[in-house]
């Protein structure tokens, strides 16, 4: 198992749609995908579980992964949650 901190940098935290990116992410790998966050440790891979995490922006979270496709999987996902943009943004 891999593992990575990350912090939120989105000025509006882990949002919905950092959330829906992250999950849609998360589910184009084969390895499992876990988000720690306060003490809580939620499927990467479920928008559901995803909607526990309240995140705001500059909090610390560790992503894990643990698969045939960990590391690039923790590359992706990290990127997610540590920028300002989102697919879609328009400035």
């Amino acid at each position: 198992m891999l593992s990575r901190n990350v912090q939120v940098g989105h000025p509006l935290g882990f949002h919905m749609r950092p959330k829906a990116v992250f999950a849609e992410t998360a589910n184009r790998f084969q390895s499992d995908i876990q988000v720690s966050w306060e003490g809580r440790v939620i499927n990467g891979k479920s928008m559901w579980d995803l909607m526990l995490v309240g995140a705001t922006h500059g909090a610390q979270m560790i992503l894990e992964a643990n698969g045939p496709d960990a590391e690039e999987a923790l590359t992706a996902l990290a990127m997610v949650i540590e920028t300002d943009k989102l697919p879609g943004d328009l400035d």
